[in-house]
């Protein structure tokens, strides 16, 4: 008998130590807080290293990154300030560039006498830029982030996109992902059926964006794609860009808007006649620079009015409804070129 009760008194006595070890990591992270006085000196002035090492000093365990306390030193900072939660206070944006091809947005709110941790926006490649565009009907901003993704060495393609987030539920969403910036290409000696006289094929996709900006933001895309074949034949190296002849080309306007019914930019709404229910169209896959190669793709993706994001078939959508169809408030409108620079 005494043997079951040391047992169960020594297994009580661990779950003491445990559950306290839980409480004081839980304070310690509570506690934890970025210095307003740091922000200062280092928005001041960024050659500040002792400031900008402060800051991430708190950043990397709030996002559970310790290990690259070590490189500390090698980490680039920036620090923007908008009111992202909607309660009419600036927060914090904290851009983190690790290293090449890894970089983080995090958001710090202020408490008091300190900012504290919100939560990370999103993970990224390179940021090129970031910018704050305000949603006046949600009494808030969107972050807006310039990215390039380079995978030349893998995929044989880069890009810039432009991606928004905004701050609903407690969390970060991204509510808008189009292409700036965009080159593909491939050999044809890849292919699994062998072709007389390969050619390297290219794919390019170079858009002209503009903002609207009011109660409800619009997008407005110009984009400029092409598809070229090389040249030369035979390759194994890609050609240069002036070895390329285009085959053929498009322009292809799209507008974006801002609905609040679905969170989202969207191009359009229509009626989905598998589930009768309305929905927002977000992109159209039959617009992608890809169909100047052969490659159809006549699907939408959409989103429910429950935040399910899905790709269809073009013919399950009827009744679509263009933005232009949509009642929205115009007046006050301010045109510019979206420009994503620190």
């Amino acid at each position: 008998m005494n043997f079951f009760k040391n047992k169960a008194y020594k297994f009580i006595f661990v779950l003491i130590i445990i559950f306290g070890l839980v409480y004081i990591i839980d304070k310690v992270e509570a506690n934890r807080e970025i210095n307003p006085l740091w922000i200062k000196e280092f928005m001041s002035s960024e050659d500040n290293i002792e400031s900008k090492n402060n800051i991430l000093q708190i950043v990397l365990e709030d996002i559970k990154y310790n290990t690259w306390e070590n490189k500390i030193n090698e980490i680039k900072l920036n620090i923007n300030e908008s009111n992202i939660l909607g309660n009419d206070e600036k927060e914090l944006i904290l851009t983190i560039f690790l290293e090449p091809k890894k970089s983080i947005i995090v958001v710090y709110k202020k408490d008091n006498n300190s900012y504290k941790y919100v939560g990370i926006v999103d993970k990224f490649f390179d940021i090129q830029g970031v910018q704050t565009i305000p949603i006046d009907k949600k009494n808030r901003d969107i972050i807006v982030v310039r990215e390039f993704v380079d995978q030349m060495l893998g995929a044989f393609e880069q890009g810039t996109y432009i991606r928004a987030y905004i701050w609903e539920d407690e969390k970060f969403e991204m509510v808008l992902s189009v292409i700036e910036d965009y080159s593909a290409y491939w050999n044809e000696m890849w292919d699994k059926e062998q072709k007389i006289d390969p050619r390297w094929l290219r794919i390019m996709d170079k858009a002209s964006i503009q903002w609207e900006n009011g109660p409800y933001p619009v997008l407005k895309i110009l984009e400029n794609q092409s598809y070229a074949k090389s040249t030369i034949i035979n390759s194994k190296n890609m050609p240069k860009e002036d070895e390329y002849e285009v085959i053929s080309s498009r322009e292809v306007l799209q507008e974006y808007y801002w609905s609040d019914k679905y969170n989202h930019f969207i191009l359009s709404e229509g009626k989905n006649v598998k589930t009768g229910e309305t929905i927002a169209i977000i992109e159209d896959l039959s617009l992608s620079p890809f169909e100047l190669a052969g490659f159809k793709l006549e699907q939408y993706r959409i989103k429910t009015q429950d935040g399910k994001i899905e790709i269809v078939p073009k013919n399950q959508i009827i009744d679509i409804k263009n933005p232009s169809n949509i009642k929205r408030d115009f007046y006050n409108y301010i045109t510019y070129t979206v420009k994503l620079i620190y």
